[in-house]
């Protein structure tokens, strides 16, 4: 009978919610102690502001008590009394909420649940709350003046000083002095100083988020946004246009955080994979951080496209390459690599901007850290790299080619960068010693680029090519700015002479463009020689841009690095173990083979040539991957080569001049040699293929056209390759 009684007692609502609002304060507190570092100062902080807050109300009620009663008939004070009664468990509820939100503040991490807590624990609390109207009231009169000061500010922006000093002001004494109007009308008790300080805090707090909005208001809507106070390495903005950019190091980044950069399933799917696989760093791990684009100016009608058909497939290679050395230095050593993933925006634009974030992370960044990639040769990406380098961060880049303050040296020419890949002027000696071969008795190039002041790779490109001709007489070139300047010169109805070669030395995102323009100018004829730079090799790397392509006719173009069929035979087996392992990523069943590595395969030409991206993409007519595509391997020899590279202690002032390898073999079999911060000799060798023809993405031919070869030029799949 005893039991039922008690049992009665507690179904009472008002126990119930007490009870709630301790379990609730006693589920936080735990997960707070848990949470390490953070936590227990989240705690710290709270507690010693409640003791604080409760020492300065004591001491005012005790004073309060002596000036107005005599000594004997002063009440019962102290922390007893002041979390007596039912003010108790919502005190407890109070103090567990503030511990949530200073601990979110401190990190940086708000997600559903944080949200979803603090929302039940503001409802107990207030619904422990004696007079709940009074509660409405004052959140209904910050709110309002909240509003009305935004919208007075807003009048007075680009105002001096002191109008805003005066809006300030205002926004405290007006709510202030008209709630107690308000209180008396709707027949309240008379608000107190306590009353009067949270309803000015209030006020305050609510137009400071209404001033800022711009700031954050954007990143909230669009899933861009990181709190300023966080701690972690996540750091999300959103431009003006609502496109995310910044870093992603968890695939759990908050409430307010894109779980992944871009739109397009493929890649975001992949981004989830690698950020899945981040751990907490120990000691010891590898932490590389992608640089580059992941996102970019969409198709109202579709979403998941970008306006310029751009849709990162090479970019998708190298996270690729990332996922799978993830796997195999966790398989193989006794450290981790933590991949972060850095989104510098459509062109880069961002990667300033993205490296001041890498560089304000530093701490949390652990000490073998390598920044990897950059995206394009811009003064952007330049300037973010020299941030980087001045910072004390390695850069490696698999594909910045630029060398226009320098012809034939690195993009940046600093120790701690390294560049796998060699500079323009090399692809344009090679060009035109081929060209040189083709035509002994004297050609003329024609360069197309839109001039950009701004893109050092195109423009570098277009003087290393001018220069290299001029070395080479009679050849001649001439550079056409813009696309109606190529003529039917360059088609093989011309019998003029010297014979025309055209060569594309633009980015890749205008390389259909010049294709129309190409196939406009000489009709049912086709072009003579068409060459293009290393960029277009994103653009044969995607299989619908090339599908839809009206040109039947042969393009050369330089890759950005070797073929499977180039591979050790140690390299080629540890990559296709990783494929396999990941296989549903690239929707395989079975084993993954290379095309170019198989019997059949002679003269460089791949038939029914299905690149990793294209198994991924395609859904209709879906193909069994047999293609690493050029872009995946430099990439992850970066990674090898980063976490052979990196001491396990940093080496303090000049750490990036005692970067020192030796001998590092690279998955072609080649050697690479760092020696103070430097690499002796880039780690890719030049290399020209060609699609014959363009529009067939099924055909991939690993060599130039025969009249670009050279007598050193090694077949793929002979044995004079690297094979086996």
């Amino acid at each position: 009978m005893r039991y039922r009684r008690l049992l009665r007692s507690l179904l009472n609502g008002d126990v119930l919610l007490r009870l709630a609002a301790v379990v609730l304060a006693v589920i936080i507190l735990g997960r707070a102690l848990l949470s390490g570092s953070s936590g227990w100062w989240a705690v710290v902080v709270v507690v010693a502001a409640a003791v604080t807050l409760w020492g300065v109300l004591w001491i005012v009620g005790r004073v309060r008590d002596l000036m107005s009663r005599p000594a004997t008939e002063a009440p019962a004070t102290g922390l007893a009394s002041f979390l007596a009664g039912r003010s108790r468990s919502r005190q407890v509820a109070v103090l567990a909420l503030l511990v949530l939100i200073v601990h979110a503040a401190i990190t940086g991490y708000v997600g559903v649940s944080t949200i979803a807590v603090a929302i039940v624990l503001a409802f107990v609390a207030t619904m422990l709350t004696a007079d709940i109207k009074l509660v409405a009231l004052l959140g209904g009169i910050a709110a309002f003046f909240a509003l009305a000061t935004v919208f007075v500010a807003d009048i007075f922006s680009g105002s001096s000083e002191a109008r805003a000093l005066g809006i300030s002001v205002a926004a405290i004494v007006l709510p202030i002095v008209i709630s107690d109007k308000l209180v008396g009308l709707v027949k309240q008790p008379a608000l107190t100083t306590t009353h009067h300080a949270v309803l000015a805090v209030l006020t305050l707090v609510l137009s400071f988020l209404g001033w800022t909005r711009a700031q954050w208001l954007p990143g909230v809507l669009n899933n861009c946004y990181t709190l300023p106070t966080s701690t972690g390495v996540t750091t999300l903005r959103a431009t003006a246009d609502g496109r995310c950019y910044g870093l992603l190091d968890t695939a759990d980044a908050g409430v307010f955080a894109t779980s992944a950069f871009g739109r397009d399933p493929v890649t975001t799917a992949l981004q989830r994979r690698i950020l899945d696989s981040n751990r907490s760093l120990n000691r010891g791990d590898l932490t590389v951080v992608w640089l580059g684009a992941l996102s970019c100016e969409p198709l109202k009608t579709d979403p998941a496209r970008c306006a310029d058909g751009r849709d990162y497939p090479s970019e998708r290679d190298q996270l690729r390459a990332f996922l799978y050395a993830q796997s195999h230095l966790e398989a193989t050593t006794d450290h981790r690599v933590h991949v972060v993933i850095a989104d510098a925006g459509q062109d880069v634009a961002h990667a300033d901007d993205v490296a001041s974030m890498i560089i304000h992370r530093r701490p949390a960044l652990g000490d073998r850290l390598v920044v990897i990639g950059g995206g394009d040769s811009r003064d952007i990406t330049q300037r973010a790299i020299n941030r980087l380098l001045d910072a004390g961060i390695p850069v490696i880049a698999p594909n910045l080619l630029a060398d226009l303050g320098a012809p034939g040296h690195p993009f940046v020419d600093r120790p701690g960068y390294l560049q796998l890949a060699p500079p323009n002027y090399a692809y344009a000696e090679d060009t035109v010693r081929r060209l040189a071969q083709a035509y002994p008795k004297g050609f003329r190039l024609d360069v197309y680029q839109q001039p950009s002041p701004t893109d050092q790779y195109t423009t570098s490109l277009v003087n290393d090519l001018l220069g290299a001709v001029r070395q080479q007489p009679p050849a001649t070139a001439r550079h056409l700015t813009s696309i109606d300047r190529i003529d039917d010169s360059i088609c093989e109805s011309d019998k003029g002479r010297p014979p025309a070669v055209l060569y594309f030395a633009d980015r890749w995102t205008r390389f259909a463009e010049f294709v129309q323009r190409v196939n406009e100018v000489c009709g049912h004829s086709r072009p003579r020689l068409v060459i293009a730079d290393v960029s277009v090799s994103r653009f044969m790397a995607n299989y619908q841009l090339r599908a839809v392509s009206t040109a039947d006719w042969a393009v050369n173009y330089n890759v950005s690095g070797p073929g499977c069929a180039d591979l050790t035979a140690e390299a080629y087996r540890t990559l296709a173990q990783e494929i396999e392992k990941q296989g549903d990523l690239v929707r395989l069943k079975g084993p993954f083979a290379c095309a170019d590595r198989a019997p059949g395969a002679v003269n460089g030409l791949l038939r029914d040539a299905c690149p990793l991206d294209a198994a991924a993409k395609l859904t209709s007519q879906p193909c069994r991957a047999n293609d690493l595509g050029t872009y995946l391997i430099p990439a992850w020899d970066a990674v090898r080569l980063a976490d052979a590279l990196l001491p396990a202690e940093p080496a303090g002032e000049n750490q990036l001049t005692s970067l020192n390898l030796p001998k590092f073999v690279l998955s072609t079999g080649d050697v690479a040699t760092v020696k103070d911060g430097k690499l002796r000799e880039s780690a890719i060798d030049v290399r020209m293929w060609h699609g014959n023809p363009l529009n067939d993405p099924r055909t991939i031919w690993e060599l130039p056209t025969p009249a670009l070869r050279l007598p050193g030029d090694p077949a793929p799949g002979s044995p004079s390759s690297n094979g086996d």
